[in-house]
């Protein structure tokens, strides 16, 4: 097997910071790591499940993907949440979508499954709406 070595230049991109000082994320990638960020300061659990689009462009000889094939094989699943939540004895599935992104009928199955399950599964677009989600949490948390 042949490894090339390649020299990569990363350079760090600036933030949208809007007139209020608030950080306004650009794309669904930014919005999922805020809202992380936010999560984690709160003492919430959170794993990503989008493996699927984060490293999908592995690719073996043929161009087929390798990493994709390798996660259908361990569980993963086409359509599936792209974060978990663990939090005061439950499990929270968020979908993450950028302005007018719509879902995919893989990921409306997986809504309408977890659901029919039980499970809490939101759909965020905005960082407000996993604050406002944070801050019911730890309203109910207090009322117990």
């Amino acid at each position: 097997m042949v490894y090339r070595r390649t020299r990569v230049t990363v350079t760090a991109k600036k933030k949208k910071i809007t007139g209020s000082g608030k950080l306004e994320p650009k794309n669904e990638h930014d919005l999922q790591k805020l809202c992380v960020a936010h999560l984690r300061a709160h003492n919430m659990i959170c794993s990503c499940t989008d493996v699927f689009n984060a490293i999908s462009f592995i690719r073996d000889i043929a161009g087929k993907s390798i990493y994709k094939q390798h996660m259908i094989k361990m569980g993963g699943s086409v359509g599936f949440p792209d974060l978990i939540i663990i939090h005061d004895g439950k499990c929270t599935f968020v979908e993450f979508k950028f302005k007018k992104g719509k879902k995919s009928p893989d990921q409306e199955l997986w809504t309408k499954i977890l659901m029919e399950q039980g499970y809490e599964v939101l759909e965020w677009r905005e960082l407000q709406q996993c604050t406002d989600w944070i801050v019911q949490q730890l309203k109910e948390r207090e009322s117990q």
